[in-house]
């Protein structure tokens, strides 16, 4: 089974890491994907967080090689808005001092988008209560047609923050639980697995469990 680096990765991506899946670590980057970003609940809705990057839109750049951009203060940006949408949240307080100290330059500054990514992943895992393993590939795989990309183990595509490339994922059930503004915005399926932890909290590690479906 293989997935993508992501960014505060959704439950369907955290699900997939349970199941063993491996860390695609030999692609090249691709815009506007959860490599880079990720969705939360907010006041308004749904949004979506993005990491800038230095990137050169004319050429290939391997996926272990993307420079984050700090001329953006994106961490302090995002931090700010997860701040803002789950100060009321159940378990906020119980995790907010783990997870901010990788929205601080002072203390946390990786230089590329892939150990952000990983390090982020191995915490969210820990703080969920599941196994912290996330092996990655050392050989690259041509990804399999997007039709039968999930009978073949391949969710680096369905995964997906473009509507146009998701496709029906039979071993994933989108859990519904609490989240914050609910009683004036509708529940929005599969967001960022910090959703679900400032939400849930200690039961974060069930629900994903239980989004998995065995075929």
């Amino acid at each position: 089974m293989l997935v993508t680096s992501v960014y505060l990765g959704n439950i369907q991506y955290f699900g997939k890491l349970v199941q063993g899946a491996r860390v695609e670590g030999r692609e090249n980057f691709q815009k506007q994907t959860y490599r880079n970003r990720a969705e939360v609940m907010t006041a308004g809705g749904v949004r979506t967080l993005s990491v800038p990057v230095v990137w050169d839109h004319r050429a290939k750049m391997a996926i272990r090689e993307v420079r984050i951009d700090y001329t953006l203060p994106w961490q302090r940006e995002h931090w700010r808005t997860l701040r803002s949408a789950y100060a009321a949240a159940p378990y906020f307080d119980h995790y907010a001092e783990r997870l901010a100290t990788y929205f601080d330059e002072r203390v946390y500054r990786p230089e590329r988008l892939w150990d952000l990514n990983s390090d982020l992943t191995r915490l969210l895992l820990e703080l969920t209560g599941l196994p912290e393993i996330v092996p990655f590939t050392e050989d690259y795989t041509a990804p399999a047609p997007l039709d039968a990309a999930a009978a073949a183990g391949d969710f680096r595509e369905i995964i997906s923050h473009k509507p146009r490339l998701r496709r029906s994922d039979p071993t994933f059930r989108p859990p519904t639980y609490y989240q914050v503004f609910s009683d004036r915005i509708p529940f929005a399926p599969n967001l960022s697995v910090v959703d679900l932890l400032f939400c849930e909290g200690p039961q974060a590690g069930r629900v994903i469990r239980e989004s998995i479906v065995n075929v």
